[in-house]
């Protein structure tokens, strides 16, 4: 479980290529820009990955350009971490909400992002859109793997209201590693870095 809250709601933001875009900002383990690749002209389901990337990178690279990202309780946190787009479908269903998570260096999520889903439930709950525990499926739109999340209860993050959100998955191990440490290592103990 995590506390989350969002930072910016309905934030106008000038997307080069595409003109000023209304976009969500909420936090949920980092810190996502949140908005409907249909406001692109995509549809989240059927367009191709490349074309989300670079219009998820878009609005990374100037919401980063235009708005500065506090947290209001670690200086370390208070950073845009990438872009969702979703399908747009924020108001409560059964049925799932369809989203794509790019974050870092143009990585895609193979799952709808533990941290991303987080982010969408306390934007959801900010506006109105989900109560708590009611519970939403959210799907990704590059593997069609589902999460699920709700909101449990209120908090406060810093003097932000937040809630406490739990989300649901299925992972899978996909490697595993070996490490070996020599007696006569000097840096068996690590290394620091500044």
């Amino acid at each position: 479980m995590s506390t989350t809250h969002p930072l910016a709601a309905d934030l106008v933001v000038d997307v080069p290529g595409h003109g000023k875009v209304v976009v969500d900002i909420a936090y949920g383990g980092a810190f996502y820009a949140l908005v409907s690749a249909e406001k692109f002209g995509l549809d989240v389901c059927s367009a191709k990955t490349r074309d989300l990337v670079d219009t998820a990178s878009a609005v990374t690279e100037a919401v980063k350009a235009q708005f500065k990202i506090n947290h209001p309780d670690s200086e370390d946190l208070s950073f845009l971490y990438g872009t969702i787009l979703t399908d747009g479908k924020d108001a409560y269903s059964e049925e799932p909400t369809t989203n794509i998570c790019v974050f870092a260096d143009e990585q895609v999520d193979r799952s709808p992002t533990g941290s991303g889903v987080t982010a969408r439930i306390a934007l959801q709950y900010h506006k109105g859109f989900l109560q708590l525990n009611q519970t939403r499926i959210f799907k990704s739109s590059a593997t069609g793997s589902v999460f699920t999340g709700n909101a449990v209860r209120e908090a406060k993050c810093g003097d932000f209201k937040a809630v406490i959100v739990e989300v649901s998955g299925q992972a899978h191990y996909t490697g595993a590693a070996s490490l070996t440490v020599e007696d006569g290592d000097p840096l068996r103990d690590g290394f620091l870095l500044k």
